[in-house]
């Protein structure tokens, strides 16, 4: 009897053993890994260049210049103000008008980046390999919003982010 009861406590133990070494494992089984920016770009270049089925020749110059795009415009999301996601009802009109024309910044210098670089890629890509990028890139950003939105909606329960609150109004 004691031989049966020492061989559960032992199997109980090592059971409890594994459940905390798998708390630190994400919910997909693997550890999460957090990619620094350059990490970021290179997988972001080497998706893109599987999509745009590009040849050892084109891809030689495609690479570096795409690299130095989303390095280009990552610095230039970095810059946006803190202040974007505030609530504006707690803002005075003078700041209102300061978020409005900083974001009006940022925008004109993606404009200005995007412009520039259509004018490399000009160099070796087509317009419609070109226009792909840019497709690629919206269905990304699409994609991270629906993922934020997820995560955000977990986080807010069942109500989601833009529900309501329960408030009662006496008379």
């Amino acid at each position: 009897m004691k031989k049966y009861l020492f061989m559960v406590m032992a199997a109980v133990m090592m059971l409890g053993g594994s459940i905390t070494v798998n708390a630190q494992v994400a919910q997909n089984g693997k550890e999460r890994v957090h990619l620094t920016e350059d990490q970021i770009i290179q997988k972001r270049t080497e998706k893109m260049v599987q999509t745009l089925m590009l040849d050892d020749a084109t891809s030689a110059k495609f690479i570096p210049v795409y690299s130095q795009y989303l390095k280009e415009k990552m610095e230039c999301r970095s810059m946006k103000p803190k202040h974007m996601g505030m609530d504006i009802n707690t803002k005075t009109d003078a700041e209102v008008d300061r978020m409005i024309q900083d974001n009006f910044a940022q925008s004109r210098k993606i404009l200005d980046i995007r412009e520039k670089y259509y004018a490399k890629f000009h160099k070796f890509l087509t317009p419609k390999q070109i226009m792909k990028i840019y497709q690629v890139e919206k269905n990304d950003v699409v994609k991270m919003t629906k993922e934020m939105m997820k995560r955000q909606q977990k986080g807010f329960g069942n109500k989601g982010v833009f529900a309501r609150p329960n408030f009662k109004f006496s008379n």
